[in-house]
């Protein structure tokens, strides 16, 4: 869907958000699902996740006919806790953040037997996640530059990779907000680094990543871009009330970059909408003027 950011620069949005659980998630959780053997489906899966992810290996689990268990933080969004649930999959929520909930996740992992679908440091997740990419270089080729959020970066590694195969020349960015910008810190200092974290209104992006994903984010991202919060609520606000798109913070983390002018606007380029799923008391909140959380 082409918009205007502004100055009569448009812009290509991939809408991921129009994906069956609101989510891009759902690609890498389907791709996993189909590599896995018949051992791995008898014993059923497990994974950990704020809430998208969760959302995509439940109905990927159920497509699958096997169960699910989903490990997610107390502070996860309550409307992603009972999307998970609806589609069938076990909820347990254990620790404060999703920090703690990936920290609990081998005990309960060994506890159950199942086998862990991760959702960003995994190789068949990755690929799932990189038909994103795949998509915008075949649907418009044209493209030069093209921005991705960032949480764990499965989704902007393996979006990388794709279109750099088929688009010579194009450039691949991050984006992650100033409450939790681990891959920011960690591509300005060309290593893993540990930063502090803060309420986000993108909740999917909160949170640290890996040694392994750093380093293909240095390999196959041209740069990772900060917005503020209030860059990503206005955003959000510009994507609903001039496309009708409802989009959740993590979401409209691309745009906001673009609206900022973080990046070159005289060539063509393409956002990733990633998720839609945002309680609808913070939706309302944002609509009506708030910045914050």
């Amino acid at each position: 869907m082409p918009a205007d950011i502004g100055g009569g620069r448009p812009v290509h949005l991939k809408l991921e958000c129009w994906q069956r659980t609101g989510s891009f998630k759902v690609r890498g959780a389907m791709n996993a699902m189909a590599l896995l053997d018949g051992e791995g489906r008898r014993r059923g899966v497990i994974a950990v996740s704020a809430g998208n992810h969760a959302q995509g290996v439940a109905l990927a689990a159920a497509e699958a006919g096997t169960s699910a268990l989903i490990v997610m933080p107390e502070n996860a969004s309550r409307v992603k806790v009972e999307a998970v649930r609806a589609l069938g999959a076990e909820v347990r929520l254990v620790g404060r953040d999703y920090d703690e909930a990936e920290l609990a996740l081998p005990s309960v992992q060994a506890e159950t037997g199942r086998a862990l679908v991760h959702p960003f440091a995994d190789p068949a997740v990755v690929a799932g996640q990189g038909t994103v990419g795949l998509e915008i270089a075949l649907e418009r080729p044209t493209v030069r530059q093209v921005v991705i959020p960032v949480g764990g970066g499965g989704l902007a590694v393996g979006s990388a990779i794709a279109l750099k195969a088929l688009l010579p020349g194009v450039r691949v960015y991050g984006v992650q907000t100033e409450a939790s910008a681990p891959v920011v810190a960690s591509y300005r200092a060309g290593r893993h680094v540990r930063v502090a974290y803060g309420p986000s209104l993108a909740d999917g992006l909160w949170g640290d990543t890996t040694d392994e994903m750093v380093e293909m984010c240095l390999a196959h991202l041209d740069g990772v871009l900060e917005v503020t919060e209030a860059a990503v609520a206005r955003a959000m606000r510009q994507l609903f009330r001039e496309q009708r798109v409802v989009a959740e913070g993590s979401g409209a983390a691309a745009l906001a970059a673009l609206q900022e002018g973080l990046l070159p606007s005289d060539v063509e380029t393409a956002a990733v909408i990633t998720g839609r799923n945002v309680a609808p008391e913070l939706f309302e909140r944002v609509l009506g003027g708030e910045d914050g959380p």
